[in-house]
């Protein structure tokens, strides 16, 4: 039951046809990676009422993170990126209850990370990370938001085989992606954004438009493009289910 204090907060989204705030509370959200990605997507998912946050990132706030990390400031640096960003969350929202795990997500412990979540955020920013925890969702069967950034262009998927293609279906694991990118900061906030409104639909049982498929977003001329993703029948990870 929602408090009347929650009542209050959340009553500009409760009049949305469709809108279960209650369903919303009871939901267990993981985000793995709290960069630029994980900071838009968390601060609003924690701001429309996600009932709890559990938060993954093994990394500490580095000055070249400011310019795109909205969660963090400069009295941030040096500091865990998971305190800082459950002390932002809870300040934004108390009610969300905030699960912090101060590691990185390995083959080890990804089946542990997801369990109990109804929908994971990527918020990686490496490909060896990303196909562990596509395999691992796959396995679960938890769907999880892609979101990846490079530069102005930004791109947003919903995985959730076998009923949608996964990530290995779209590229190689060996695929040639530089150590560090060049991203502009309001980049990742865009396609955070995106992410987390994907988020709060497959929650509330809503239409969820990138089901399958992939946003490209090209911020230098603010163009759309969204395509159907295929299965691939040789695909690894998701071609026998």
């Amino acid at each position: 039951m929602l408090s009347d204090e929650e009542k209050e907060r959340y009553s500009r989204q409760i009049l949305i046809p469709g809108w279960d705030q209650e369903r919303l509370k009871r939901a267990t959200v993981l985000i793995v990676g709290l960069g630029g990605l994980g900071s838009a997507s968390a601060l609003y998912l924690a701001a429309a009422g996600i009932g709890r946050l559990r938060i993954c990132d093994g990394d500490r706030v580095e000055p070249s993170d400011l310019n795109r990390q909205t969660l963090y400031s400069e009295s941030s640096l040096g500091l865990l990126k998971v305190e800082e960003a459950g002390r932002r969350i809870s300040a934004l929202n108390p009610s969300v209850v905030v699960e912090k795990l101060d590691v990185f997500m390995d083959s080890q412990n990804a089946g542990e990370l997801m369990e109990g979540c109804q929908v994971i955020v990527d918020g990686l920013d490496n490909l060896k990370s990303r196909f562990i925890l596509n395999q691992e969702s796959f396995r679960q069967r938890i769907p999880f938001v892609f979101g990846a950034v490079h530069g102005w262009l930004g791109y947003a998927g919903f995985f959730h085989p076998p009923e949608t293609s996964c990530l290995a279906c779209l590229m190689r694991p060996d695929f040639d992606r530089p150590e560090r990118v060049p991203v502009s900061g309001v980049t990742p906030g865009t396609i955070g954004l995106f992410q987390a409104g994907e988020v709060i639909k497959w929650v509330l049982g809503l239409h969820t438009p990138l089901l399958g498929r992939l946003l490209i977003y090209d911020g230098t001329d603010l163009s759309f493009e969204i395509i159907s993703l295929g299965k691939n029948p040789a695909c690894p990870v998701c071609s026998k289910a």
